[in-house]
């Protein structure tokens, strides 16, 4: 039996695939490498990447930078538990975190994963308040359509019900705010009546459950799982007044959209300028670039300064043995560099922009809703689930992978792809559309 054949074998006798169809074995890509914005499989087929993975490889596959990084440090110490010590890779992206926020957000904690940054920010923040003197303070305030993660905390703070079912009993001590959303002005046309929900609405809801039992309000700048919704500008200025005006931490989640995949090195900061911030960030997949597992939780130098108080430690009571691993975070500080030294942030911006001018030509077709995005992070939105299936199938019949989760179509390829791959990614994609949308008319 031959290597790849023994490979599809395993995959389907013991690998458990997550997100996805137990028959769909049959129908999965092997891929075997890669390099730049493209990736290789198992039968010699070459891929350009409109995904960047799951929104993670930001700079490109093989980037030689920061596979030297990981051998250097691998070879050199692979890493230590930080509850008792420290090690210089973790201690220096520490700082390098916090010289790329806005001040007091200087102290960060390191996890493995999306969903365990959301758990630790969310335990901070309660346990914060409870330090305080407000104990009372624990509702966490979420987007209805918003997604931080698949852990049991994670899951209760969205209303999704696709992620929730079946996941119950949820904690406790979770509300969601109805999601900031119109078409019209996601694609940048506004309108003079714009009923997206915002301040009003929102202050309404938190009076309701009473602001003296609020913690803080989790958010993501632009909504990625929950279908690329870029909220109308402001909207998260709105969140951080609503924050000052009833003491609750306002937590930016990052995750998605860190590290330059909007055309900014924040996705708040399209909001968000100066000493206005948030009180707590959490990051992930843009941080290493998918070269390993890391998660960072950044928060304001006070709120790390009031753990001195807690009367069981003195300290936060929370941890992972990995977190901030040395060979993780000597994988990120690479891969900062190469976001700082090849002008990536700006490079998402214009690439971004490319993108979204060339698929909105899709406004115009009938199986298309929208098309919206910033930076690069695009989501053209098919009239059906099943639609979206079959267009990501046929720009993979030509070469070319989309994110597909739900309805939409997510666009959102390493920071690294040049104006030429992007421009023959996008007109895949609008053919995929068009060719699909004929062929249903044609049905």
């Amino acid at each position: 039996m031959d290597k790849a054949t023994a490979v599809r074998e395993a995959d389907d006798r013991h690998l458990w695939h997550p997100w996805s169809p137990l028959d769909s074995h049959g129908e999965r890509l092997v891929l075997t490498e890669g390099r730049g914005s493209h990736v290789r499989d198992d039968r010699g087929r070459t891929f350009l990447d409109l995904r960047a993975g799951t929104l993670n490889a930001t700079v490109g596959y093989s980037h030689p930078r920061v596979v030297q990084a990981l051998g250097e440090q691998a070879g050199r110490l692979m890493t230590w538990d930080l509850a008792e010590v420290t090690t210089p890779p973790a201690a220096e992206l520490a700082q390098r975190i916090a010289s790329l926020l806005p001040p007091p957000l200087g102290r960060t904690l390191f996890c493995n994963s999306g969903s365990e940054a959301t758990e630790a920010a969310l335990k901070i923040a309660r346990m914060w308040h409870g330090i305080e003197g407000c104990i009372e303070r624990t509702v966490v305030l979420s987007y209805a359509d918003g997604y931080h993660g698949a852990t049991a905390a994670a899951i209760a703070t969205t209303a999704a019900s696709f992620r929730r079912e079946g996941s119950g009993p949820l904690p406790d001590g979770y509300a969601h705010l109805a999601t900031p959303r119109c078409a019209a002005c996601a694609s940048g046309t506004g309108h003079a009546r714009c009923l997206v929900p915002g301040a009003a609405e929102w202050e309404e809801q938190i009076l309701a459950i009473g602001p003296e039992n609020i913690a803080a309000v989790l958010v993501e700048p632009v909504l990625s799982v929950g279908g690329v919704i870029v909220p109308p500008p402001g909207r998260l200025l709105d969140l951080r007044k609503l924050c000052d005006r009833y003491g609750m931490l306002l937590i930016v989640d990052e995750v998605a959209t860190g590290f330059g995949r909007t055309g900014r090195t924040f996705g708040f900061e399209h909001d968000l300028t100066g000493p206005v911030a948030p009180d707590i960030v959490t990051t992930s997949k843009g941080l290493t670039g998918g070269y390993a597992p890391l998660a960072a939780v950044t928060v304001r130098e006070d709120i790390y300064s009031a753990f001195a108080r807690d009367r069981l430690l003195g300290g936060l009571r929370h941890g992972h043995t990995t977190g901030g691993h040395a060979t993780a975070c000597a994988a990120a500080l690479a891969v900062l560099d190469v976001i700082e030294e090849e002008g990536l942030v700006a490079a998402a911006a214009d690439r971004g922009t490319q993108l979204l001018t060339m698929l909105s030509v899709l406004n115009g077709c009938e199986e298309v809703r929208d098309v919206r995005g910033r930076g690069l992070m695009i989501g053209v939105e098919m009239s059906s689930v099943e639609m979206a299936a079959r267009v990501s199938g046929v720009a993979q019949e030509a070469g070319v992978l989309v994110r597909g989760f739900g309805p939409v179509l997510t666009v959102a390829p390493p920071l690294t792809v040049s104006e030429d791959e992007a421009a023959h990614g996008a007109g895949v994609l609008i053919e995929a559309v068009r060719a699909t949308n004929r062929a249903v008319v044609r049905s």
